[in-house]
């Protein structure tokens, strides 16, 4: 199967996953009347996030240039914010900004090792950056994506540390986000090469530009 090689899910079939999830989160969100529909719909689409953390430190450790890495999310950021700004119409920013910021905090922890406090400060700020520019997740996702990168595969340090910091958003469908990364094989899968994976990157914005005409079409 595309979605599962070997023993457990590829990160292909975990983005799949996310995007499917993100989806429905922004369809009630925006689209929706509050509903039974509408609850069940944001409580899987808050499933996204954390798989969305998860694949980032995933592919800060394997890639072959960070720079490019964060030049590629910094460019969709800047993209992505469009179709934010006209679906949200305020000083809120999308997701690619939380983690564009992630990931220099785990750039920050990798070259400052040496000096803890200085890994704290950095970590710090850029949570605090994030709260100010008041991106998606604000602080609890960059702090979710360094905890990710610190306890990469030990998974009960990994939940104890991490709970805390996403709880809000809903304890239950994080166990269930959990269960998902521990059954991540380590393989890439499906979705493999440059075109692929800035696809997905498109994706996002795309969608969110569907969900615009979509809006539109309702207040008519």
């Amino acid at each position: 199967m595309i979605f599962v090689q070997g023993k457990g899910l590829s990160g292909s079939a975990l983005k799949v996953i996310a995007l499917v999830s993100m989806t429905l989160d922004h369809i009630a969100y925006y689209l929706m009347d509050e509903s039974i529909a509408y609850d069940a719909m944001r409580t899987m689409g808050r499933r996204a996030f954390p798989i969305f953390a998860f694949l980032l430190v995933e592919g800060y450790v394997h890639t072959r240039s960070v720079r490019k890495y964060a030049l590629s999310l910094f460019i969709f950021a800047l993209v992505s914010d469009i179709p934010w700004w006209l679906l949200n119409h305020d000083n809120t920013h999308n997701v690619f900004f939380t983690l564009l910021l992630g990931l220099w905090a785990l750039m920050a922890v990798e070259r400052l090792k040496l000096t803890p406090s200085a890994q704290c400060f950095a970590v710090g700020m850029l949570a605090l950056i994030s709260t100010c520019l008041h991106t998606d997740y604000e602080w609890h996702g960059v702090f979710l994506i360094v905890f990710f990168y610190l306890f990469r595969n030990r998974w009960a340090l990994m939940a104890m540390f991490t709970i805390p910091v996403i709880e809000e958003y809903g304890m239950l469908g994080y166990i269930v986000d959990l269960t998902l990364l521990v059954a991540y094989n380590g393989e890439r899968g499906f979705i493999t090469g440059q075109y692929a994976k800035y696809g997905v990157y498109i994706f996002y914005s795309g969608h969110m530009c569907v969900i615009w005409l979509l809006w539109l079409y309702l207040q008519i």
